[in-house]
């Protein structure tokens, strides 16, 4: 099995959607935009200091200035950067200011949804240490206004990993962490008037992405306090089955368009943090995974310069051809590449 590099993706820090002959990019400030038709370059205000160390990948990555969201929806784009939420008009190509963040600066990438219905649908993402409420936001126009749709109370959790669309039930998952009683796995309608929460607040729930089966849903824990698991729970009877074991905590989860699975660990501080990669799993039933490359964590200090990172672009992608980006990982931090897949699994 091999993972091959097909090319890299130059001025690139982070791929954000990538499907078909799109791709939306950023470096620092600038969007580069090829997306239905659309083609564009955006820049995103920026304060005064960030006019110098915004020129250098290494002040970039201690201030956070590289962190960027862009999510489209038909013809408008929602930018999320240093806790502003922007809409971007395809057509006339103009930026707009909808939201002012009060608990995130970003959130974490993939962790936007769009329903059928075409609501969108994000929560806060920061450091939170106040456990002040973290909100949940709904957009019903494609991000051109927003309203506060749900509200974890002060306390209750740290903050929010992403919310996710389950077509076959038609609902919105979201996720929470990150200590004892804040790990939350939540089902909403899309009013978020009926809620359901599962687990036990444990480290078992504590997740950044999902991969949802008629049958099932599926998880992999994001925890740097203890070892991480897959879990699988039945959706009739939410009974939780605990799979396969993986060497760091698993942010980023990719479901390839052949029926394949992608699972990211990334490095962190802990105790669940059994390596000094992040490392790239891919997995044909979710049952079994295997592991495809390791990416070496930097030597420069975490707490200042990230953890260790693979990231994933949204879009439909296809194991001939999907996106790679890394964070505080040697030789490939700041950079987004085109990988392919050649193993036993390839058809």
């Amino acid at each position: 099995m091999k993972l091959t590099r097909v090319n890299k993706i130059p001025k690139t820090e982070i791929v954000h959607y990538y499907s078909e002959g799109n791709i939306i990019k950023s470096k620092f400030n600038k969007v580069d935009v090829v997306y239905n038709n659309f083609k564009c370059k955006i820049s995103l205000p920026i304060k005064i200091y960030e006019r110098f160390f915004g020129l250098f990948r290494l002040t970039r990555r201690a201030l956070r200035l590289d962190k960027c969201n862009v999510f489209p929806s038909e013809d408008k784009l929602v930018i999320i950067r240093q806790g502003k939420v922007y809409s971007y008009d395809l057509n006339t190509n103009t930026l707009k200011l909808t939201l002012q963040l009060v608990n995130c600066r970003n959130i974490l990438h993939q962790s936007m949804c769009r329903t059928k219905e075409g609501n969108l649908f994000f929560g806060e993402y920061g450091n939170n240490g106040d456990r002040k409420p973290v909100n949940i936001y709904k957009s019903s126009n494609n991000g051109i206004s927003w309203e506060l749709i749900y509200q974890f109370k002060s306390g209750e959790v740290k903050h929010i990993h992403g919310c996710y669309y389950d077509p076959f039930e038609d609902k919105v998952w979201t996720l929470t962490g990150d200590f004892e009683n804040e790990n939350i796995i939540m089902k909403s309608d899309e009013s978020f008037t009926e809620n359901i929460r599962i687990g036990d607040g444990s480290q078992t729930y504590r997740a950044v992405s999902l991969f949802f089966e008629k049958d099932y849903v599926h998880w992999i824990m994001d925890s740097p306090i203890e070892r991480s698991y897959h879990y699988k729970m039945n959706r009739d009877n939410y009974k939780v089955d605990k799979k396969s074991g993986f060497p760091g905590p698993v942010w980023y989860l990719k479901y390839l368009k052949e029926g394949y699975y992608l699972a990211a660990t990334s490095v962190e501080i802990g105790e669940g943090v059994l390596e000094n990669n992040a490392s790239l799993f891919i997995s044909k039933d979710l049952e079994n995974w295997t592991l495809l490359k390791k990416f070496k964590k930097d030597i420069l200090p975490m707490r200042y310069f990230k953890w260790g990172v693979i990231g994933f672009a949204d879009g439909k992608q296809s194991i001939n051809d999907f996106i790679l980006h890394f964070e505080a990982l040697k030789k490939v931090d700041g950079k987004s590449y085109i990988f392919k897949l050649e193993t036993q699994y390839a058809e």
